[in-house]
Formats: structure tokens, C-alpha cells, sequence
């Protein structure tokens, strides 16, 4: 009796594994259809940290016009968490330099433009419904040119840094509001994308 019932399960085990089998490419196609892996981001932050360095002479007044950062990111994404990718950050910034208290106030501006090229890790840590709370961390190169307009060098110095590049870096967390396609976000941070930052981010597949 036992022997007759032996060779009837090993063919359902047979069938079994040879079912489940057959279901893992179906599986695996669904587990990677789950998330999409590629990401693309546009942002614009306040109050970035950028490499200036100025000597003004003898105590100018002057004036700093914090334009902000704007930066656009690509991220791949090994699975739903943690994902690679680059970021470019342009931070415009414009500065009026002048001597109060005098019949003739001389005045300088000086226009700057930052450009940061970073690689970045970004951590996809909290899920929720229509939330997800991340962690992303910058480093690069940043270099920067400038424009003086106004300019009397025989009255008013100005002595630029004789560097052109620095490193650049980005340390945040932020919150995305939206769904698995496309969302937007809020981050806070220090670094080249500023203090605080806004934008949106669209995911997608490459099939």
C-alpha cells in the first residue's frame, strides 16, 4: 500500500517543481516591474553654498544677490531603496560693491556663475501611500568664472581667487509627494542644491 503511494507523490512533486519552475520568469518579471528604475529630477534650491573667495579692498560696502541653485539629477535604482546616479548644479550669483559717504560713490558689481558636477547616492528609506521619505548625499567638482562691470582698478580693488574649482558637496533628506511615475519634493539639506529645495522627479522604465 505504501509503495503504491510513493511513486503517486513523487509525480506530484515532479509536477509541482516543474509548475513552480515554469513561474519564476513570471515572478521575476513581476518583482521588476514593481519600481522603475530610472529617475530624472529638476530642482531649484535657497541659499547654496558656493566657492567664492573675494578680497574688496579697504571695507566696501557690498551687496550679495542670492540668485539660488538650479540643478537637474539622474538616478538608477538597483531596487525600491537605493540607487546611483549624477547631478549638475548652476548657482548664479550677483554682487554690488560701493563706497558710502562720498561725492562720488564708486561702485563695482561682480557677477558670478558656479558650476557643481556631483555623483550621488540617494536612499529611498520610508514608503507610504502617496509619501516617501529619502536621503541623498553629493560629491564633486565645482568651478566658477566671473565678470566685473563697473570696475576702476586704479581707485577700488578687487582681487579675485586665482583658483577656479573646488569640491563640491550635498548632504539632505526630503519628502516626496506624488505617486510611483512622477511626484514632487521638498528638501532640506546644506550644499550646493541650498539649505531648502523644491522641485519634481519623474521615474520611468527602459523597455
Amino acid at each position: 500500500m505504501n509503495n503504491k503511494k510513493l511513486p503517486t507523490m513523487n509525480k506530484k512533486l515532479i509536477i509541482l517543481c516543474i509548475a513552480v519552475t515554469l513561474c519564476l520568469p513570471t515572478f521575476a518579471q513581476q518583482e521588476a516591474e514593481d519600481f522603475c528604475r530610472h529617475e530624472v529630477a529638476l530642482g531649484y534650491g535657497f541659499h547654496p553654498i558656493s566657492g567664492d573667495a573675494f578680497y574688496f579692498g579697504t571695507y566696501p560696502n557690498y551687496d550679495v544677490d542670492n540668485i539660488g541653485a538650479f540643478y537637474g539629477a539622474y538616478t538608477y535604482f538597483f531596487n525600491k531603496h537605493v540607487g546611483v546616479g549624477g547631478t549638475y548644479c548652476f548657482d548664479p550669483r550677483m554682487l554690488t560693491c560701493s563706497y558710502y559717504g562720498t561725492s562720488n560713490p564708486l561702485v563695482a558689481d561682480l557677477n558670478e556663475s558656479c558650476h557643481s558636477l556631483m555623483g550621488h547616492v540617494k536612499f529611498n528609506s520610508i514608503f507610504r501611500k502617496y509619501f516617501t521619505y529619502y536621503s541623498k548625499f553629493d560629491a564633486g567638482i565645482c568651478f566658477w568664472d566671473y565678470k566685473l562691470t563697473e570696475y576702476q582698478p586704479e581707485l577700488f580693488e578687487v582681487v579675485l581667487p586665482k583658483k577656479h574649482c573646488c569640491f563640491a558637496w550635498n548632504v539632505a533628506v526630503g519628502v516626496e509627494a506624488g505617486n510611483d511615475r512622477i511626484a514632487g519634493f521638498l528638501q532640506c539639506g546644506i550644499g550646493m542644491e541650498g539649505n531648502l529645495s523644491l522641485g519634481i522627479r519623474y521615474k520611468f522604465n527602459n523597455k
